[in-house]
Order: structure tokens, then C-alpha cells, then sequence
């Protein structure tokens, strides 16, 4: 009970930003329900007059101006009818305005979560998450507006088709009402099969994602394994599941659906044999039999309504739930906003850093310390696994520490408005990605306004102004997916393209140097010496001929700092570091 009062009050709050179309479908809501009660008892009226005037002609001489009242009637209610048709396209656009505002929203929480989170939730299920949760029959969108309102004119419907029996005739109006108990008895005894079956479909859903996705993304790896009967079999497996929770879901909403029906036929038939021979008996007219009997198939499908409002809010109500467990997965440390921003970025320093990805796990780096000055360029390098990349992971924010601090200009990281620094920064990851779109789209993804000489400089630091020409497009053709349709290397110098055109004050480089030759690495330190003499850099790299490009060496082993500084120095005093440089000259040999 206190999970459904919390999603009502959640829908509630959903509500409020959206008060006067809100307002307006509850007036069209009533209007509508008003309107179509009218009708049977207009014609009522009518056929009530023209069994008079032929019963009692005598009474009934002069019908004219009784009949044209109720002809104006007919065309007063006609008019109405005509305006109130506009309802069910109103409650269409606030599905599509719920549905706009709900992707907006989380997907924003989505993007200020940590590492740990994309851990848990998987890309194919947050897809999901963000698409058929809220947008399908009878999920989210559709629920909070066409839903809820549909069943508020059924219920309305209702209301005024049995004020109206009752005024006619309460002991058949009695005879309507039997099945209702009964509906709600049924719904009862069926809803927590419902929310249980339909969270398990949705699960199903974000599997089949999962695997969609790993399959479009992997399909290289696939096809060079010669794996697509193998994978075609895992796809199958979860397709299975999915189908088997689909099913239980459409057969335990049949039956109901079929009970419903039935229980109302059989009082639809008992309600024409008993209100037909009180016709026969005089205790009703001919036109009170019509107007209960019109009124009476018009409350089927409204009852049925009714109960479709609880089956589909158990679904609702399960979306709810997993858009809410997005929102609230905790981060490992939020993002405070600004105290502190930094217009040129001096000094950065690392004091007894200790990081684990995991409590459980042992730690990745163990009270590392380092510092770096403005325009220094520091390789940080080392045996697979000895905490690299995770230090660019810290440094950029993106990660933090459980041990230590990290300081820029002496500030620690976590009192420095994050946005701000980050618009300082360039950042090249260990596998460049690529945004589906033109090879022009993809460089200037960092930046508002770009200059023609800024964009051209960039990419003759990459070397990639003449490859893009020889494109058809050139810098107009599209990349495909995760930039499919280029070579390793290109995708990797568009990436650093892209950290460039920010004209960042440091840069972060993940072992870009894999994707680059030698001549192309050369020239690329070359020309940002010339065009970036004071930019910071720090460099991963498994190359170690990269150690001549920079001026200070940051040796891990085993998430240590083994040692720090310049290479022809510290290649004497560690025989550690003297033994990983010797032995990664032999087996690059």
C-alpha cells in the first residue's frame, strides 16, 4: 500500500508543472460524460412523445413546438459533442509532453553518475529504461494522462448513467451494479500476478537490449570468430525468456478481460429480460426501456475500464520504480557546485592517492604523490593493471579517491566547480569513440563556436587535413557507428582533434600513441610544442620511445609510484624501472 501511495504522489508531482492543459481535460472529461448521457435521454423524451400522440391523439393534437424542442436539443448536444471531440487529441499531446519531459530528466541523472553505476546498469538496459518504460501502452506517458483520464470519464459515465437508471428504474438499475463486487473481488485476488509478471517482462526487455547491443557492437569481434551460429543461440536463449514472460503477461490479461466480458453479458441479457416484460406489464414505457438499455451498453466498457486503470497502473507503477531506481543509485561522491574556479591551472598534485574501484576489491593505486608544473610533461607508465589509466581517471574528476587528495593550484579537486575545470582539459580515452555523424560533427563535439583557422590548424596537427579530403564528403561524411567506417588510426587522430579544438590548458592522453606511427606521433609532439608551448600533458603510453617527447617519467608497479622524474636519471637510481625499460626493449625486439 505505501508503494502505491509513493508512485500516486510521484505522478501528483508530475502533475504540477503541467496544471492548466491538466485543469482543461478534467473539464472536457466532465463535459464529454455529461453530454453522452444526454443523448439517450433526449431520444427518451422523443420516443415517450410519439408513443403518447399515437395512445392518446386527443391529448397529443398539437406535437409541433414539442417536437422542435427536442430537435434543438438534438443540435445544442450535437454542437457540444462536436467540441468536446478534441479531448482525446489533447490527451495525446500530454502523452507526448510527459513522455518529452520524462526522457529529459533522467537522462540527465543518467549523466551525473559515476562509474559505478554504468557498472550496474548496462546499456541496453538503460535504453529501455528511457524508451518502452515510458512511452508504450500502457506504460508511464500514456498512464499519467490517457490512463488515468480515460478511466476519470469512465468512472464519470458511470456515475451519471446510474444516477439516470436509478431515476428511471432502481430495481433494474439494482440488476446493473450485481457485476462490479465481483470485478473488484477478481482484480483483488489477480493484481500481484500482474506487477510480478509484467516487472519480469520488462526485465526480459532490457535483456534483449543488452544483447542487441553487444551484438551491434561486437559484430567485428563476431564475424572474425566465425561466431554468428554461436551468438544466434544466445540471442535465442533470451529472446526465449522474453517470450515466455510475454505470454504469461497476455494470458493472465485474457482471462480477466474474458471474465469482465462475460460477467457483463450475462447482466446486459438478465437486464433486457426483465426491463422487456416491464414493458409488457405497463411499469415502464417504451422510451425509458430504450434510454436504461442505451444506458446500459454504454457503462460496459467503461466498467471494464475501471479495473484496466489498476492493471495498467500496476505496470505504471513498476516503470516508476525503475526510473526511479536510476535517480536515486547513489554516486560515490556528488558533485558540490562551484566554490572555486580556476582561471590558469599552475600546479597539479597527488597526495598519498589510494583508489579501489570497489570496497570489496584490493586497491587499484596505494598512497601514490606526484606533482606537475605548468607546461611539464609527464609519461606515466608501467606493467599492465598497475593503476595507469585510473590516475587520468582521478585527475579528470571522473573518478575519486577513498585516500588522499588531489590538489590543483593547490585547491583540492573536490572544492573546484568541476565544470569549470573541465573546460580547461582535453582528454584522448585508450579507445577513441566516435558519435555517430560527420567527421566535422565529431571534432568540434567539445566547443560552441569554432573558428575556420582554429579547425583547420587542428587538423594539420593530426595530420588528417589531407586524408580528409580524399573523402568523397570529406569532412561532411559520416562515420558510422562508433566511427565504423575509419581506420584505427584515424579514429584516434579525430579524438585528439577533438581535445585540441578545445585549446585546453592540460592534456590527458590514454595510450593514444597505439594507433599512431612513429612519424605521425613525431609530428603530432612537434606541432603541439609549436602551437601549444604551455599546455600540460600527461601521457599513458606502452610506447617508450614517447619518453623522448616529454620531461618527466611517473613509474607504477602493482598501483605504487616506483619512481618520478626524468628518465636518464631515474633509469640509474631504480633497477626496477631500469628492468621494465630493458625488458619492453626486448620483447619489443
Amino acid at each position: 500500500m505505501k508503494h502505491n501511495i509513493r508512485n500516486i504522489k510521484w505522478i501528483i508531482n508530475e502533475w504540477r508543472s503541467h496544471k492548466l492543459m491538466l485543469s482543461l481535460l478534467l473539464f472536457l472529461t466532465l463535459v464529454s460524460a455529461s453530454v453522452t448521457v444526454t443523448f439517450p435521454l433526449i431520444i427518451k423524451k422523443l420516443l415517450d412523445t410519439l408513443q403518447y400522440m399515437v395512445e392518446r391523439p386527443e391529448i397529443y393534437s398539437d406535437i409541433g413546438p414539442e417536437l422542435w424542442a427536442i430537435i434543438w436539443l438534438f443540435i445544442i448536444v450535437g454542437l457540444v459533442k462536436l467540441t468536446v471531440s478534441t479531448y482525446p487529441g489533447f490527451r495525446s499531446l500530454m502523452n507526448t509532453t510527459f513522455e518529452y519531459v520524462l526522457r529529459i530528466r533522467y537522462f540527465s541523472e543518467i549523466l551525473k553518475k559515476d562509474f559505478n553505476f554504468f557498472n550496474i546498469f548496462r546499456t541496453g538496459d538503460l535504453v529501455t529504461r528511457l524508451t518502452s518504460d515510458i512511452t508504450d501502452f500502457p506504460k508511464i506517458a500514456w498512464f499519467m494522462c490517457s490512463g488515468i483520464f480515460r478511466s476519470l470519464e469512465s468512472f464519470t459515465k458511470i456515475m451519471f448513467c446510474i444516477a439516470a437508471m436509478f431515476y428511471l428504474n432502481w430495481q433494474l438499475t439494482m440488476l446493473t451494479l450485481i457485476p462490479l463486487p465481483i470485478m473488484m473481488i477478481i482484480f483483488y485476488i489477480t493484481s500481484n500476478k500482474l506487477h510480478n509478471s509484467f516487472k519480469k517482462n520488462q526485465e526480459a526487455i532490457s535483456e534483449i537490449n543488452n544483447q542487441l547491443e553487444m551484438s551491434f557492437s561486437g559484430i567485428k569481434i563476431i564475424k572474425a570468430f566465425v561466431c554468428e551460429n554461436k551468438y544466434k543461440r544466445f540471442f535465442t536463449d533470451t529472446l526465449s525468456k522474453r517470450f515466455k514472460t510475454e505470454i504469461r503477461l497476455v494470458t493472465l490479461n485474457t482471462r480477466i478481460r474474458m471474465i469482465y466480458e462475460y460477467i457483463d453479458y450475462f447482466a446486459q441479457i438478465a437486464v433486457i429480460v426483465f426491463g422487456g416484460i416491464m414493458v409488457v406489464t405497463n411499469d415502464i414505457t417504451i422510451g425509458t426501456f430504450f434510454a436504461f438499455y442505451t444506458f446500459l451498453s454504454m457503462i460496459i466498457y467503461p466498467i471494464l475500464d475501471l479495473p484496466q486503470l489498476f492493471v495498467s497502473g500496476k505496470q505504471a507503477f513498476v516503470n516508476i520504480d525503475r526510473l526511479e531506481e536510476i535517480k536515486n543509485y547513489p554516486i560515490a561522491k556528488p558533485v558540490i557546485p562551484a566554490k572555486n574556479k580556476l582561471s590558469k591551472i599552475e600546479t597539479i598534485s597527488f597526495e598519498d592517492v589510494s583508489f579501489s574501484y570497489s570496497k570489496d576489491e584490493i586497491n587499484i593505486l596505494n598512497n601514490v604523490s606526484f606533482n606537475t608544473k605548468k607546461g611539464e610533461r609527464a609519461i606515466i607508465i608501467g606493467p599492465i593493471g598497475a593503476g595507469k589509466s585510473t590516475i587520468l581517471g582521478l585527475l579528470t574528476g571522473l573518478l575519486t579517491p577513498q585516500k588522499g587528495v588531489i590538489k590543483i593550484n593547490g585547491i583540492p579537486l573536490d572544492e573546484i566547480d568541476l565544470v569549470d575545470f573541465r573546460e580547461k582539459i582535453g582528454y584522448v580515452p585508450q579507445e577513441p569513440f566516435l558519435f555517430t555523424g560527420s567527421i566535422k560533427d565529431n571534432i568540434i563535439f567539445g566547443k560552441d563556436s569554432v573558428s575556420d583557422d582554429l579547425y583547420r590548424s587542428v587538423l594539420d596537427i593530426v595530420q588528417m587535413k589531407r586524408e580528409i579530403q580524399l573523402f568523397k564528403e570529406q569532412d561532411s561524411t559520416r562515420v558510422g557507428q562508433r566511427g565504423v567506417t575509419l581506420s584505427g588510426g584515424q579514429k584516434q587522430r579525430l579524438a585528439i582533434a577533438r581535445a585540441l579544438l578545445r585549446q585546453p590548458q592540460i592534456l590527458f592522453f590514454d595510450d593514444i600513441t597505439a594507433s599512431l606511427d612513429a612519424d605521425n606521433e613525431e609530428n603530432l609532439w612537434n606541432d603541439i610544442s609549436k602551437q601549444f608551448g604551455e599546455i600540460t600533458c600527461f601521457i599513458v603510453s606502452h610506447r617508450l620511445s614517447t619518453i623522448r617527447y616529454v620531461d618527466n617519467v611517473i613509474f607504477l608497479d602493482s598501483g605504487y609510484l616506483i619512481a618520478k622524474g626524468q628518465h636518464d636519471l631515474i633509469i640509474k637510481q631504480y633497477p626496477e624501472y631500469r628492468n621494465f625499460v630493458t625488458g619492453s626493449r626486448q620483447i619489443s625486439s
